[in-house]
């Protein structure tokens, strides 16, 4: 088990330190939610994500209404099996054994052996770099007192906020965070998210964007979680090995490796290596993987190849290094001034100024 400060994990669950969850009034929340949203339509359970890309468009059921031919409804008498074999407990099982079999094939090694960068000396350089630059940035970040650290003590509300921080901003994931503290009380008022429902957890997820497939995964993690273990409570993975840990949070629908890293490295304190969207485009502008690799692969590999020690610091100051530099950010411009590749070259300066000359060795 690789980890970066065992006796904090274990602190952590020795302690118990009392949870910082606000007082749920019943009075309160009903303010709080009065008027919220528009009418919808009565809730079902979470599609599967085959089924989101298979359901059969307006205009396609208009088509099929009118048709007289009995070929298009067995078409979507076929595909209603299909939806629903996909949504059975024996798919969701099969689809998590994919992605932790595709995660363990390159667990313990890089996926691109013959990839050589980036070496231990560049991540090094990289991270005193980053650090001059966004070092104070990174530390107004974590003094936030939403900021995702330390302040999730607890495995099961990590886990949640990795889920709603999944392909997109924190920016983002806070305001959702926000105003699911303002209809429930607490972010993690968990009862409360289950009995409201479906609609009222997407009308909560709204200001965040994303909604109806983030309620969509928390809804069913929650379902999940209670199902599994008898309490929403994932304490368990402290004592758990790097890969038990992936391998439970992988099973979970609409979960994977790169969810797993972050509850790894934030809370379980592991020596893991996170790929979020910043720190993917970074690594291929600067010829750290191979420019067609996806980002599990990368993933395996910058976790392969980044020094344990630099790890949790390098991937914070990528993903502040992605948000402000006007080339390394999504949409930026290749001609734009870059302060990190501008100090990497003063480095490499100074480096052959201080080395031997031919004619000394």
């Amino acid at each position: 088990m690789r980890t970066r400060s065992a006796s904090t994990a274990t602190a952590s669950i020795m302690k118990q330190p009392k949870r910082k969850r606000e007082d749920v009034e019943d009075s309160d929340v009903k303010k709080a939610t009065r008027g919220r949203g528009r009418p919808r339509k009565t809730p079902r359970s979470p599609p599967s994500e085959a089924e989101e890309e298979t359901s059969p468009t307006p205009t396609s059921e208009m088509q099929l209404k009118k048709s007289s031919s009995p070929v298009p409804q067995v078409k979507v008498e076929a595909a209603s099996q299909q939806r629903q074999t996909e949504g059975s407990p024996s798919a969701a099982k099969t689809l998590s054994e994919k992605k932790y079999a595709a995660w363990s094939k390159h667990a313990t090694s890089s996926p691109y052996p013959d990839f050589p960068r980036p070496t231990p000396e560049e991540c090094r350089t990289a991270h005193d770099i980053l650090e001059r630059l966004h070092g104070d940035v990174v530390r107004e970040n974590f003094a936030d007192p939403d900021a995702p650290s330390l302040e999730y003590p607890y495995v099961m509300d990590a886990l949640v906020v990795a889920a709603l921080s999944q392909a997109t901003s924190w920016a983002n994931a806070k305001r959702a965070m926000k105003n699911m503290k303002a209809v429930y009380g607490s972010t993690f008022n968990y009862e409360a998210i289950v009995e409201g429902g479906m609609d009222k957890l997407v009308d909560a997820l709204r200001p965040g964007g994303m909604q109806n497939r983030k309620a969509k995964i928390l809804m069913r993690l929650l379902h999940d979680v209670k199902e599994r273990h008898g309490k929403w409570d994932l304490q368990h993975l402290f004592n758990a090995s790097d890969e038990e840990a992936v391998k439970e949070v992988v099973s979970y629908w609409g979960l994977g490796p790169k969810c797993a890293f972050c509850l790894l490295s934030i809370c379980l304190k592991r020596d893991a290596f996170a790929v979020d969207t910043h720190i993917y485009r970074i690594t291929g502008l600067w010829g750290w993987r191979p420019k067609d690799a996806s980002k599990e692969l990368a993933q395996a590999h910058l976790d392969a190849r980044i020094p344990n020690e630099i790890k949790y610091a390098l991937h914070y100051q990528f993903i502040v290094h992605g948000r402000q530099c006007p080339a390394c950010r999504g949409n930026g411009d290749s001609k734009a001034r870059c302060e990190y590749k501008v100090a990497l070259k003063e480095v490499e300066k100074k480096s052959k100024g201080c080395s031997p000359k031919k004619e000394e060795l």
